[in-house]
């Protein structure tokens, strides 16, 4: 009987129709096409206008400073809406040359923003040589001279529910605050990206960020987080998604993944691919594992030619790159960093 449900399932997915796959063959259709996703997208995730567009500035204060190895590492807290204060590192580089290129970094699943800072659970420095799937990845951003910022995203380290808080760093409320919100009309996607529109928000005060040279960078659920902010807001000027882009299908549709991938409704209007084609002509890099186990590759490969199509009916070829690398599931880098230094420093 199992194998009924399957099909049952698999015929959904082929009989719905998605009313803004890409289809445009000049750049007036794309202009229209871009206008119309980019509106059913936000009602997707939820984005309401009393949370989207917050008067109040976000408000920051200092929680921490230490001086690093070529760079300061400092910790703040920003008041982004009514009872909503979220921790964020900065990371800034030892020269002296503000305005200066600066990439937002969204962590994946783990225990947080301290994880790609090159931090422990408890605040103290990693001590080993395995710097997990996320490679430390802000770190050897800010040694590329990048002033980098690192919010805490909602459910994990510090944005955890109270009944969380005495469970390991790495034990995430995405669960329930997912399922929380879809009761109310929310989703964590759209939470996770609303919280880059005010982080965008506030680095529009900052003296040291060069507001043209704004990048964002993201594995796996911090790899969503980067694609649809990216998608939706031309603040960010460069994007590159580590270990997610792959189609809805092909991925978190196909086995287990946390709760808090799953957007109602999305399916109605676009793919994977065409959400992330939203962020053309702007540069986009995609990099993915070879056996990644969870975004499988021939998945990305699909997506990957899908968003090829967009760049090539804006003439815009040069600004889409992707890596697939000899790996897993993991930051890579090797060509995402110089290529992130080429776009936002050159």
């Amino acid at each position: 009987m199992g194998r009924q449900v399957d099909s049952f399932l698999a015929s959904l997915y082929e009989k719905n129709v998605q009313q803004h796959r890409f289809a445009a063959t000049s750049h007036d259709e794309w202009l229209v096409w871009q206008k119309e996703l980019r509106s059913a997208f936000s009602a997707d995730l939820g984005l309401a206008a009393s949370l989207a567009d917050a008067a109040e500035y976000p408000q920051e204060h200092l929680l921490e400073e230490k001086a690093c190895n070529g760079y300061t590492r400092r910790r703040v807290s920003l008041k982004l809406a009514d009872e909503l204060i979220v921790p964020v590192y900065i990371l800034l580089p030892d020269h002296d040359q503000a305005p200066c290129a600066t990439v937002i970094a969204c962590h994946g699943h783990g225990y947080g923003s301290r994880d790609i800072v090159g931090l422990q659970p408890d605040g103290s420095d990693k001590t080993d040589d395995d710097p997990g799937y996320q490679q430390d990845f802000a770190v050897a951003l800010v040694r590329r001279g990048f002033v980098v910022v690192v919010p805490e995203l909602l459910g994990f380290g510090d944005l955890r529910l109270a009944e969380d808080e005495q469970k390991p760093l790495n034990n995430s409320s995405c669960q329930r605050i997912s399922s929380n919100l879809l009761m109310m009309g929310y989703t964590m996607a759209g939470l996770r990206v609303w919280q880059i529109m005010r982080v965008l928000d506030w680095l529009s005060g900052k003296p040291e960020v060069d507001q043209q040279k704004i990048g964002c960078m993201g594995i796996s659920g911090g790899g969503l987080v980067c694609a649809f902010a990216s998608a939706l807001d031309d603040r960010i000027k460069a994007a590159v998604v580590s270990g997610y882009a792959n189609t809805f299908k092909g991925s978190v549709m196909a086995m287990f993944h946390c709760v808090d991938n799953f957007i109602p409704g999305v399916l109605n209007h676009a793919e994977m691919p065409d959400i992330i084609g939203l962020i053309a002509p702007r540069p986009l890099l995609v990099e993915s594992g070879q056996d990644d186990p969870i975004f499988p590759v021939a998945a990305t490969r699909e997506a990957i030619t899908r968003i090829t199509e967009i760049y090539h009916v804006l003439s815009a070829e040069d600004r889409f790159s992707y890596e697939i690398f000899p790996g897993e599931h993991r930051i890579w880098g090797e060509k995402a960093y110089p290529w992130l230094q080429q776009w936002l420093q050159g």
